[in-house]
């Protein structure tokens, strides 16, 4: 029994490494561990971690006061002269010190400080550390496990934090949820951000980055700077919209992913044609056919598609209840969009192209 237990222990452990692995494949074949199945579903990937990377100067002292199971620590450690860990889960930073030591991770100092407002033990061991760069990923879950949306609800709240981690550090960076909305961001943020990173893999949006900066000028409370950056990256491709030129051959349709529709940069679904810059941030597809929305033709397209899939965009109606209208079954290469084209409701029968 305890034979069988052990096995399905390990079992359970080589199941949550490998599924670490594959998001983080520079840790593979490390002998690491992983304290739990959370800790690993809510780390960054090691795209989101390396992008965030970039854009600190080499040879930078960095703070993540919200270390968890350590990627972004990581990240930050490949070109900073020193790290500063800090998870108040003791535990689980026991965990991350002796997974760093794996890895070959040094000039890394580790804490268990509680981050927040009201204590000042961590705000003396931050300013001896002297960063340059402050990270912080809010927990945007309660005590219960339901989600938080507010950034005033996430734990630490940086809101209420912000004046002070600027005063420890030139630069702040913090991640939240890839629902946060953006104009909701630039209000709460104001008026020390200066930009929001978009990151998609796989047509996802997976997170969004703010970066703000103690600027001279931010003396409103109540100002909301007009010159906030958004930037779009994606799988490694970051967006340029001087890249795209738009034409007037429209032999695709041009499918935006969640990351792109998230930041509102390049264009929204369109018919153009192919663009290979654009391939990384959306799909591009073949219309087999194009005619006008009616009921008429939806019931036509049915009996010839017994089997495609169906999206509906820009209409009043979900691409579920698109469906019933048409009534076919999900699958096979056809793909079905109600959409507004032009101004014009159209349906368009597709193919993926390339």
């Amino acid at each position: 029994m305890s034979g069988g237990f052990a096995d399905m222990l390990k079992s359970m452990e080589n199941k949550s490494l490998s599924k670490l692995f594959s998001k983080v494949p520079s840790w593979s074949g490390h002998s690491l561990y992983v304290p739990s199945s959370l800790s690993y579903q809510q780390c960054s990937s090691e795209f989101t971690a390396r992008y965030k990377a970039s854009l600190i100067s080499p040879g930078a002292r960095v703070a993540d006061l919200t270390g968890g199971l350590g990627v972004d620590t990581w990240a930050f450690s490949l070109g900073a002269s020193a790290v500063w860990y800090n998870e108040r889960d003791t535990v689980l930073r026991q965990v991350v010190e002796r997974n760093f030591a794996a890895l070959g991770v040094s000039r890394a100092e580790f804490n268990s400080y509680d981050i927040n407002p009201g204590r000042g033990d961590w705000q003396d061991a931050l300013r001896s550390f002297r960063p340059d760069v402050v990270y912080l990923d809010p927990a945007r879950r309660d005590a219960s496990g339901k989600k938080l949306f507010l950034l005033e609800d996430c734990s630490p709240d940086v809101v209420a934090l912000m004046p002070q981690l600027l005063e420890f550090a030139p630069l702040v960076m913090v991640k939240v949820s890839p629902m946060a909305d953006i104009t909701m961001l630039r209000r709460r943020l104001s008026p020390n951000l200066t930009a929001i990173h978009v990151l998609g893999s796989g047509g996802e949006c997976k997170e969004l980055l703010c970066v703000l900066e103690a600027r001279a000028f931010a003396s409103s409370e109540s100002a909301v700077p007009d010159d906030v950056l958004i930037r779009l990256a994606e799988d490694s491709h970051v967006f340029q919209p001087s890249s795209v030129i738009l034409s007037e051959a429209k032999n695709l349709l041009f499918v935006p992913g969640a990351a792109m529709v998230k930041s509102g940069l390049g264009p929204g679904l369109c018919k153009m044609p192919y663009d290979e810059h654009l391939s990384h941030f959306g799909k591009f597809y073949e219309i087999i056919e194009e005619m006008p929305f009616a009921s008429s033709r939806l019931k036509e397209l049915g009996r010839r598609y017994t089997q495609a899939e169906v999206t509906a965009k820009g209409l009043p109606l979900s691409s579920e209840e698109l469906r019933a209208k048409i009534r076919t079954k999900p699958g096979g290469s056809v793909h079905i969009f109600g959409c507004t084209v032009s101004g014009a409701r159209r349906i368009l029968v597709c193919r993926l192209f390339g």
